[in-house]
């Protein structure tokens, strides 16, 4: 999941999946959603990579004989690119939804020197994220849902959002390196995560087997969007991994 949300908003799209043939594991990721400590904290990004990775381990150790896929949407697409490039072993193949690759390429830049300092004397300092729910997606009963969620809070640690940053530009670096099966998806009108992130992605990509599906209209979550188009998405997913499965 991504920034500031958790893994509970994915449950319908899971039980779609489910009823497809697709085994369905999501969890929270720390300071986020139900799980304890700091809200929207993290001391290392490589944190949350480890526990995707600890995750991931305990999956095929309960179900060996299954291909393991992984989806990250948003922030999470950092996570999953640092959890291939760190596993790349374990997975079958990856899917990452609205890229964060672009997110710190305009406005300030939180690797600034002074932020960098800032981050490491005083990391709780809170940020505003300025995650408006229309920028969520074009669905209104979505919009509703995410501004009135007790569970998504509006700021996140400067420590967070400095290591954020720090992890995109890793994994714009690396992104050659990877060469799994690989689906990535966009809307082209997020005003959260620009699209250009999935194209840096897609371009970077050393994968026999890829591919780049940007969406004309749609906004941050593909996924939530209105029935019809969330319905071509679910298509796209459970039918990318089935053929791979």
């Amino acid at each position: 999941h991504g920034l500031a949300e958790y893994a509970g908003r994915y449950s319908d799209l899971a039980a779609t999946l489910a009823d497809r043939g697709i085994s369905c594991f999501a969890y929270d990721q720390r300071g986020h959603g139900a799980r304890p400590g700091k809200r929207t904290h993290v001391d290392r990004f490589d944190d949350f990579v480890d526990d995707l990775n600890l995750e991931a381990a305990s999956l095929a150790r309960r179900s060996p004989e299954l291909p393991l896929f992984v989806w990250g949407h948003s922030m999470g697409a950092i996570v999953t690119i640092g959890a291939v490039l760190s596993a790349r072993h374990r997975w079958r193949g990856a899917i990452t939804s609205s890229n964060s690759l672009e997110v710190f390429r305009r406005g300030p830049n939180p690797l600034n020197p002074l932020f960098r300092v800032a981050a490491r004397v005083l990391p709780h300092i809170r940020v505003p994220l300025g995650l408006d729910a229309r920028k969520i997606s074009t669905d209104e009963t979505v919009q509703q849902a995410y501004a009135n969620d007790p569970l998504i809070p509006p700021t996140a640690s400067l420590r967070l959002i400095v290591e954020f940053a720090a992890a995109c530009e890793r994994c714009r670096r690396s992104a050659s390196q990877l060469t799994l099966p690989w689906l990535v998806v966009h809307g082209e009108a997020d005003a959260i995560a620009p699209a250009q992130g999935s194209r840096v992605l897609f371009d970077a990509l050393r994968s026999q087997d890829k591919q780049l599906v940007i969406y004309p209209e749609l906004r941050h979550e593909v996924h939530n969007e209105r029935p019809a188009e969330r319905a071509k998405f679910i298509d796209l997913l459970s039918g990318w991994i089935l053929a791979r499965a």
